[in-house]
């Protein structure tokens, strides 16, 4: 039966009346949006032309990028390790080895052009294939020597956008449909903030997220997008669009001004950088184990989403990356593009949900720890992301990232002082719980420091949705608040920008200072047992851990998506 359009039926009302069949939904939609993030991709075997002359010239130009060499031998495929090449001898040499699990493909490549792969499960694009005739294949482990005459041909998988972009485009409606009510039904986050570009207000990102009590406030910085503006206004509109009371402090304008070359970022203390020759790392471990680089050269939604399924009971999950360094460089600035995951915030929903009729009360003592106790708590879960670079005594933390929120990526530098990396390669590792960040795009910059010229604007006016001017609760952060208890609440933010020469150009970073509280009315008892668990540390990652198992395991019992 269908349901009148004057009925007034409002499926966000539903789910909130009907609590069993939302936490049911919930959980579907949950372990589809895992198989969108994991969902198959195609690419194309490109057979590389190759001269007798200049063959060894090319496989070493290839050999660069570091590959993951594929031999097909007349009976079998192995992969080949340590590539040396002579260019007198006419020879290729290497260790025998055999090839990993994320290298053997279901079905042979030389018979179609183009193949379906499962991004989760295999790392075909840093792979270079080698077709071989008479060759006398020995052990595993054992040292072999190739001619070049024995090599028939040479070929490497490039990404077929065509048939990826047409895959996502068929599942695009539905994929923008499941996101928008998973949002609905488990999102607790942090203020919206939107930037007027024209005539429109576009979505940039989430204002001091994680921030849950105040006295764990910190200034945080978010990088805003380039506008077009017919004067020299830049406005801003924070509002309130979730179940949630938000307190803001304080918001300020940074502008930057730079030359037009060169990309300016900040770090998490708000000191901006100059970013002029961002290098790719020419290693990528993904819990110790070779990956793709893949994921970490584009700003392409192709993330390290630090969910690797391990046979061990370990809750954090690591990225290793490698980078070459200069001889005698002394700073470096590591610039990530990240966000935390939608999973994260599920669980932690699930997580408060234990408290039942308890979390008004939980939340009022939460707000009389202090800082410290609540810092130590959200380390000792993994909550952050953890960087460190490793010296001649091993790994040494350089910062732990906080939570910048799920529904934005950021753009963040992270500087490293080099002066005790005395080995040729800068190491970094990015470790955090169980599927808590997804990193998008990494490099590292040795360049130098331009001079840039940084100016701090106060806004000029600032106007809710009541029409009510409330500037001078912004201007400032002295714990007069802008207070947003209601869905719909927004107050638009107005800043007048300087006018930059021809031959410069500004970037621009809002400062906000704040924190919020959840509005909840569990109706259930409070899991005393389950939750003095989360005492301990790892707790909550390792919940997390297992909550996806399960999840993993409810979907393959019933068949939930086609395989």
């Amino acid at each position: 039966m269908k349901t009148p359009l004057h009925s007034g039926f409002c499926p966000l009302t539903y789910f909130s009346i009907h609590k069993k069949t939302t936490r049911v939904i919930a959980y579907i939609l949950i372990i589809l949006l895992s198989h969108l993030v994991t969902a198959c991709s195609y690419y194309n075997v490109h057979d590389v032309v190759t001269q007798p002359e200049t063959l060894g010239q090319q496989i070493e130009t290839l050999n660069k990028e570091k590959p993951y060499a594929v031999m097909h031998s007349p009976l079998v495929t192995w992969h080949l390790e340590n590539i040396t090449l002579n260019e007198y001898d006419k020879t290729m040499s290497g260790t025998v080895a055999e090839l990993t699990a994320k290298h053997i493909t279901e079905k042979p490549r030389e018979t179609k052009r183009v193949h379906a792969y499962s991004q989760s499960k295999a790392s075909p694009f840093n792979e270079l294939h080698f077709y071989l005739e008479d060759i006398d294949l020995r052990q595993y482990g054992s040292p072999i020597t190739i001619p070049f005459s024995a090599i028939t041909k040479i070929s490497v998988n490039d990404k077929n956008t065509g048939r990826s972009i047409a895959n996502a485009f068929l599942g695009v409606i539905g994929v923008l449909a499941i996101a928008t009510i998973v949002v609905a039904l488990t999102k607790s986050s942090c203020p919206y903030i939107y930037v007027q570009n024209g005539d429109n207000f576009v979505f940039t990102g989430e204002l001091y997220p994680g921030v849950l009590t105040e006295n764990q406030q910190r200034d945080d910085y978010i990088k805003l997008p380039e506008i077009f503006s017919e004067n020299d206004d830049f406005n801003v509109k924070i509002s309130n669009e979730l179940k949630e009371v938000q307190y803001t402090d304080l918001v300020q304008l940074i502008e930057v001004i730079h030359p037009k070359d060169i990309e300016v970022l900040m770090d998490s203390d708000g000191t901006p950088y100059s970013i002029k020759n961002p290098q790719a790392p020419k290693q990528v471990l993904i819990d110790q184990e070779t990956s793709n680089i893949i994921p970490a050269m584009e700003k392409d939604e192709n993330s390290y989403l630090f969910n690797t399924n391990l046979n061990t009971n370990k809750n954090t999950r690591q990225v290793e990356l490698s980078f070459e360094k200069p001889l005698n460089a002394t700073q470096a600035k590591l610039v990530l593009t990240l966000k935390n995951s939608l999973w994260l915030d599920y669980v932690f929903g699930k997580f408060n949900a234990l408290f039942g009729t308890y979390f008004p009360e939980f939340q009022k003592k939460q707000a009389e720890y202090t800082r410290e106790e609540n810092t130590n708590w959200i380390n000792s879960q993994h909550l952050p992301l953890a960087v460190y670079v490793k010296n001649s005594t091993g790994w040494e933390l350089v910062q732990r990232i906080q939570t910048v929120g799920p529904m934005a990526t950021r753009d963040i530098v992270v500087p490293i002082d080099l002066t005790k990396i005395q080995t040729k390669d800068l190491e970094i590792k990015l470790e955090t719980g169980f599927m808590f960040w997804e990193v998008d795009y990494t490099a590292v910059d040795y360049s130098s420091q331009d001079k840039l010229e940084v100016n701090y604007i106060n806004p000029f006016q600032a106007i809710d949705q009541n029409h009510q001017d409330v500037t001078p609760l912004l201007l400032e952060s002295e714990g007069k608040y802008l207070v947003q208890p209601n869905v719909g609440d927004a107050v638009t933010v107005s800043f007048k920008t300087n006018t930059s020469s021809a031959q410069m150009k500004a970037s621009y970073f809002l400062k906000n200072r704040g924190y919020y509280t959840y509005i909840r009315d569990y109706k259930t008892k409070p899991n005393l047992m389950q939750l003095k668990v989360f005492k301990e540390a790892e707790a909550f990652t390792e919940y997390s851990r297992l909550e996806y198992a399960a999840l993993m395991d409810y979907e393959s019992q019933f068949d939930l998506v086609s395989k």
